[in-house]
C-alpha cells in the first residue's frame, strides 16, 4: 500500500484510487451539480479553469479536478477554427500520402511487383539443384 499525498489537500491516501483524497473526491462530486449549473445558466459564454473558479469563488484546483477526472470537457468550442483547420489539414496530408503510396505502386514494372525476394536471395541468389 503505498501513500502519496492529495493533489488538492495534500493529506496522505492509499494512491489505488487516483491523484485525489476520498474527502476530497466527496467534494468534488458535491460541486459538480453546482458548476454544471452554472455553466447551463451561462449560455453561450465560455470558461476557462481560472475564469470559472474566479466567477464561482472555487478553489482552482478543484476545479482543475473536475476537467481532469473527465467530469468537465475542455473548452473546445473557442478553437474551433483552429481544430477545423488542424483536422483539414489532417485530411490533406492522409490523400497525399495515398497517393504518394499508390503512385509507386504503379510506377513499380509489373515483374518487380509480382516477384518477392528475401534478403538472401538478393543477396546470394537463388540455386536451383
Amino acid at each position: 500500500m503505498a501513500l502519496k499525498p492529495c493533489k488538492i489537500c495534500g493529506r496522505l491516501y492509499d494512491s489505488a484510487r487516483g491523484k485525489y483524497c476520498p474527502q476530497c473526491l466527496q467534494e468534488i462530486d458535491e460541486l459538480y451539480p453546482k458548476v454544471r449549473e452554472y455553466i447551463r445558466d451561462q449560455k453561450g459564454a465560455e470558461y476557462s479553469v481560472d475564469s470559472l473558479s474566479e466567477e464561482m469563488e472555487i478553489d482552482i484546483l478543484r476545479v482543475q479536478a473536475l476537467v481532469d477526472l473527465g467530469y468537465l470537457d475542455r473548452n473546445t468550442m473557442g478553437n474551433a477554427g483552429a481544430l477545423d483547420e488542424e483536422q483539414r489539414k489532417k485530411e490533406m496530408l492522409a490523400q497525399m500520402l495515398k497517393k504518394s503510396l499508390s503512385a509507386t505502386e504503379k510506377d513499380r514494372p509489373q515483374e518487380e511487383q509480382k516477384k518477392h525476394r528475401t534478403y538472401g536471395q538478393e543477396i546470394y541468389g537463388t540455386r536451383k539443384k
